[in-house]
């Protein structure tokens, strides 16, 4: 695993100074932590918390070392066991103490903030660019991401230098996915498969939406190799909208039970879903699910590499509606996946994409149905596009599943 996130960093930092290149950028500013664990194969836990820009960031200059700047009570923790190995350090409110160290290493006490201040990492991220030669750079970072206070703290520090927006960049490079990032979403994946088959497998009649959501999420973490629940939602018979606290309903007789949820690892989040039901299902139930089955198959049978992304969403608006939902409507059948907070992110299976699938992309592919009345229909698989044409890290079969006891 080590030699697989050394070799990440490398590829990753290769393929940004290129996309800088062509940019004209002197260096990325990658204040957002999915961007800081994409180059450092690990995120900041103070990042992640607060999403404040500047609490951590890393420099990834066209030429010369990268490097990053953090609190000093989180960088043994960026440095090692990350890939980006040179930090500068501000101060908080934390005191570290530093006498077990050796008479060389003891940097010696430090003034503390009260809380954090963003003058102590603008000092030390001004000083750090000075070093590197890049306080007068074209520098890119990813400017929805940051508060507008801090825009302005960062502008004046950095007076000379010509701050651009570079989201678009950093999805470019992360459209095409390297091999530990290959294997964090199919380990990703894999638990989140067998974790929900086993909640759905002992569901029961009369069984809350709050019991099989704590089910799930106590399944679901129970892997060593998943760290977190980017999102989890279910719908119980006929409510579909998701709701950040259970609906007051119980699994009946001819209910649909939809999961849609992603487990991470290491960051990579695996975005899946799946319909079970209480028994058989009625005639409009089968009908709908026959029609979101077939141009879902449709979808994911056109995915390889060459293949336009615009091409596999025209082919499923069309299966689906000569199927019978003729009014089906959707911005997209599916997602790029990987760290995003959202979950979808770019590329999309959308009429307005047109650039061709190559290997190494990696889709959700999804076609969700709701409607009033009835509840959720939801297929979603997770295609990679390899040399040959693609494969599925989600194994299922794709129909409507039984759920389990007394059902």
């Amino acid at each position: 695993m080590e030699s697989s996130r050394k070799a990440h960093h490398e590829i990753v930092v290769e393929r940004l100074r290129g996309l800088m290149a062509q940019a004209g950028l002197d260096a990325l500013l990658t204040v957002k932590n999915e961007n800081l664990t994409y180059v450092n194969t690990l995120g900041s836990a103070f990042l992640a918390q607060s999403q404040m820009a500047g609490l951590a960031l890393i420099v990834v200059p066209r030429a010369g070392d990268v490097f990053g700047l953090c609190c000093d009570f989180e960088r043994p923790a960026l440095a090692s066991p990350g890939m980006v190995t040179r930090w500068y350090d501000f101060p908080m409110w934390i005191y570290i103490d530093d006498q077990f160290l050796g008479p060389d290493e003891q940097a010696g006490a430090k003034a503390r903030t009260e809380f954090y201040e963003l003058g102590s990492s603008l000092a030390v991220l001004k000083e750090s660019l000075r070093a590197a030669g890049l306080e007068k750079g074209r520098l890119g970072l990813e400017t929805l991401a940051v508060q507008a206070p801090v825009w302005q703290a960062l502008k004046e520090a950095l007076p000379q230098a010509d701050l651009v927006d570079a989201a678009a960049l950093y999805y470019q490079a992360r459209a095409v996915k390297t091999a530990y990032e290959i294997d964090c979403l199919r380990r990703a994946a894999a638990a989140q498969e067998e974790a929900v088959f086993a909640v759905m497998a002992e569901a029961r009649l009369g069984q809350t939406q709050a019991e099989l959501l704590a089910a799930l999420r106590s399944r679901l973490l129970a892997s060593p190799e998943i760290d977190a629940i980017r999102f989890l939602f279910v719908a119980v018979g006929t409510q579909f909208a998701p709701c950040l606290s259970p609906y007051e309903v119980s699994l009946k007789p001819g209910d649909l039970v939809k999961y849609d949820g992603a487990l991470v690892r290491r960051g990579y989040g695996a975005d899946a879903a799946w319909t079970f039901i209480a028994g058989r299902p009625s005639p409009d139930q089968a009908r709908v699910n026959e029609a979101l089955l077939a141009a879902h198959l449709a979808a994911v049978g056109m995915m390889g590499p060459g293949v336009i992304p615009r091409d596999v969403f025209n082919q499923a608006m069309k299966v689906v509606r000569e199927k019978g939902l003729p009014h089906f409507v959707r911005g997209h059948v599916g997602h790029s996946v990987g760290l995003d907070q959202t979950i979808e992110e770019p590329p999309f299976l959308s009429p307005a994409s047109v650039n061709p699938m190559v290997p190494g992309n990696v889709f959700c592919v999804e076609l969700p149905y709701y409607a009033h009345n009835f509840g959720s229909i939801m297929n979603e698989d997770i295609v990679l596009i390899t040399e040959e044409g693609h494969e599925l890290l989600t194994k299922r079969e794709r129909r409507l599943h039984p759920l389990g006891q007394g059902v």
